[in-house]
């Protein structure tokens, strides 16, 4: 089979390999759609905080949030049939650590994630193994083009679910990218009662107005804090979820909460934020919620998308052979104005 490899920073080869052969518990999935994450980009140049913690090093085969059809299955598995459409955790748990006992497999001592820690390839390739377990059907009404997308909306639903959203609650998503817009739709489908998405592109906040947010901001020409504090007459937001990865929208986040507000983040920084206001958090008694992954999240998505509450196609501007990976790498770091989710699409052997 054919997988892009990286190996080193801007490094990708495609590289010809033998197809993987599932274990016991292990599904043997043809991959159908993969998409590229910011993630990936991190992973490509070499500035994903993974390195600097020493959880991951080069090669490896990128690619987290993907879909396909089962074609091979291990001696051990139950419940799955060949044919069946599925898309898995990026999260794969020992279960046995005590975090995994605990439901935590994002956080297992010995944990791998699919294409980006710990060894585990990802899925771009054209075969990928991975744990049963760790494996979701595609519900009927989940197209296996949406079904690329039930992992990074699963990030977003377990970021919410985390910050303990309230039914009417106000909430400012900044970032509109993918997992801002997956964001926005999350919070609207878990009850909140006004949505403000903030970014800085006229296209992707016009589609953030489609998918049902209140209010839309660009940054670029309008003053984040004052629209929220008149909008919300000076109470400021019940929760803030920064989705960008960009440290002046996380202090945005905090001086748009209210008191005793909460704050989810979910981007990645390549960097470290040197102006985060600390003190500011503490005399206003915020809460900061971190959260990484996306455990025990899959099944609820996957209801959530199947009822129409999150749309995932609709993010999707490109799609592009896997050998052409090099093309979508540059469209994802040079064409914000023009591209949201791209995904590659590996040819059948």
């Amino acid at each position: 089979m054919y997988a892009i490899q990286l190996t080193g920073p801007d490094q990708w080869h495609l590289v010809e390999t033998d197809r993987p052969v599932p274990s016991e518990d292990e599904l043997l999935i043809r991959v159908y759609r993969v998409g590229i994450c910011g993630t990936d980009v991190e992973m490509l140049k070499g500035t994903m905080p993974y390195f600097r913690l020493g959880w991951t090093r080069y090669p490896v085969v990128l690619g987290h949030e993907w879909s396909g059809t089962v074609v091979g299955i291990g001696t051990a598995v139950e419940g799955f049939e060949k044919d069946d459409r599925v898309t898995g955790d990026v999260s794969i748990g020992c279960g046995h650590c005590e975090p995994c006992m605990n439901g935590f497999y994002n956080l297992c001592v010995i944990k791998q994630e699919v294409g980006l820690c710990g060894g585990k390839d990802g899925a771009f390739a054209q075969y990928l193994t991975m744990p049963a377990r760790h494996c979701y059907r595609l519900p009927e009404g989940v197209s296996l083009d949406a079904g690329a997308l039930v992992e990074p909306a699963a990030t977003v639903v377990k970021a919410i679910r985390k910050a303990g959203l309230e039914p009417g609650a106000l909430a400012l998503i900044t970032g509109d990218g993918p997992i801002g817009l997956l964001a926005a739709q999350a919070a609207l489908a878990y009850g909140a009662g006004w949505v403000v998405l903030a970014g800085t592109e006229p296209t992707k906040l016009e589609i953030g107005k489609q998918l049902g947010v209140h209010r839309t901001v660009d940054v670029t020409r309008e003053n984040l804090h004052e629209i929220v504090m008149d909008e919300t007459r000076g109470r400021g937001v019940d929760l803030a979820l920064e989705a960008s990865g960009n440290g002046q929208a996380l202090n945005a986040c905090m001086d748009c909460a209210r008191q005793g507000g909460t704050i989810s983040v979910v981007g990645l920084y390549e960097e470290p934020i040197e102006k985060l206001d600390m003190g500011l958090a503490v005399a206003r008694d915020l809460n900061l919620i971190c959260s990484i992954a996306s455990p025990n999240s899959f099944a609820q998505t996957l209801r959530l998308m199947a009822r129409g509450k999150i749309q995932g196609e609709l993010l999707v501007t490109h799609v592009l052979p896997l050998e052409e990976a090099g093309r979508a790498f540059e469209i994802q770091q040079t064409a914000p104005t023009e591209r949201i989710k791209i995904h590659l699409e590996p040819a059948e052997e």
